[in-house]
């Protein structure tokens, strides 16, 4: 099957969605409430995410990304609400692009692999900006799910609109591609430049002492808290310039303890 999905419940209201592709994993997740659910994150746009929600919940749903890159977004048009910072406006549109993502694609996708997946992939992508309601969001604002509030946290680094998603009562943080147990890319298309995303680090570390748990975008789940403090040391090393460079032939990288940031 070209695209699998297994989901995990966490506590009966929220589910972890793991989407696995020939060439990448994502994880999404459904926070449901008394009256309503909010999908964290719709994937690619090979499966039928709508249909996994589904199974899991009657209530309406309304999507909300983490940031605009299109293994975020790639299935949004599957539903009829989607929201996301207005801080990525200019990054949808460039990830609901073909010729871009095609490009992009072909960069990661093997050889041999490229032809059969390249053109169904940019075929599929171009319904993804084409049906739903699209609203755009700000820091601090709070979806009131009944009984269940989940709070937008503004954090630019790997995108401008970058978000993470705060359930206090929970004590749990969504984080996107923010904060990943392997690493965050600071070196695509858009990315901020490296003291954004130090301040970033610095917001999710005072704030530290209202969640547990680290639900990230991709890898490992849940992120252990001491990764925040890896993070911003990291990125530190970057910006006074002591860091150490590695160079895989792909991506400059920055590592200290167990995390690396792709730098331009």
């Amino acid at each position: 099957m070209f695209c699998k999905y297994k989901v995990t419940p966490l506590d009966g209201q929220t589910f972890v969605i793991e989407e696995k592709t020939p060439f990448s994993q994502a994880l999404c997740y459904l926070a449901c409430g008394k009256d309503a659910a909010l999908l964290v994150d719709t994937g690619m746009p090979f499966g039928n995410m709508k249909k996994v929600v589904k199974k899991l919940t009657a209530l309406p749903v309304t999507v909300l990304n983490t940031h605009a890159h299109v293994d975020h977004i790639g299935s949004n048009h599957r539903f009829d609400e989607i929201c996301f910072h207005e801080g990525d406006k200019d990054m949808f549109t460039l990830h609901t692009d073909s010729g871009y993502i095609g490009g992009e694609l072909a960069q990661y996708a093997l050889p041999s692999k490229a032809a059969r997946f390249l053109a169904p992939f940019v075929k599929m992508l171009l319904t993804a900006k084409t049906a739903g309601q699209y609203r755009y969001i700000r820091d601090s604002h709070v979806f009131q799910l009944g009984n269940r509030d989940i709070e937008v946290i503004h954090t630019p680094g790997h995108t401008p609109g970058s978000i993470c998603l705060l359930d206090r009562d929970a004590r749990l943080i969504f984080t996107g591609d923010t904060l990943c147990e392997w690493g965050v890319l600071l070196d695509l298309k858009g990315c901020c430049p490296p003291g954004a995303f130090q301040a970033s680090m610095q917001r999710l570390r005072d704030l530290s002492s209202a969640f547990d748990t680290i639900l990230p975008g991709h890898h490992g789940w849940p992120v252990d808290k001491d990764y925040l403090e890896d993070y911003q040391k990291c990125v530190a090393d970057v910006l006074d310039g002591s860091a150490e460079t590695i160079d895989d032939g792909k991506r400059k990288f920055v590592k200290h303890g167990k995390v690396v940031i792709a730098i331009p």
